[in-house]
């Protein structure tokens, strides 16, 4: 069961990716690839801060991962603060997407 429910997740964080890439690219006639790749780096280390430092999901450990969500959400903030515009914070959204199923794929066993 829980290959399949990883394996739901993984397509849900790629769809919900591609959704973002794809109305950034309608809508503001591109992506910005610097915020692209600065999310999918942010994406891969939380996910890779999850499984190492907590040693999986929320249900090993919830004050833990409570704390490593809120140490993480002022970077991310920071990040999408910068961005400035529509177009930016959609790519590191995606980009966050892409780097968190690439981290389950990479993990794969």
């Amino acid at each position: 069961m829980g290959r399949r429910l990883r394996a739901v997740e993984v397509a849900f964080e790629l769809l919900s990716g591609l959704v973002l890439v794809g109305l950034t690219r309608v809508t503001d006639g591109g992506v910005d690839v610097e915020y692209l790749a600065v999310g999918f780096a942010s994406g891969f280390l939380y996910r890779h801060a999850q499984t190492s430092a907590i040693g999986g999901g929320f249900r090993v450990s919830p004050l833990r991962n409570a704390a490593l969500a809120v140490a993480w959400a002022p970077i991310c903030v920071a990040i999408d603060r910068s961005a400035g515009d529509r177009n930016g914070r959609r790519a590191f959204a995606a980009g966050i997407n892409f780097g968190s199923a690439a981290h389950w794929i990479a993990r794969r066993e």
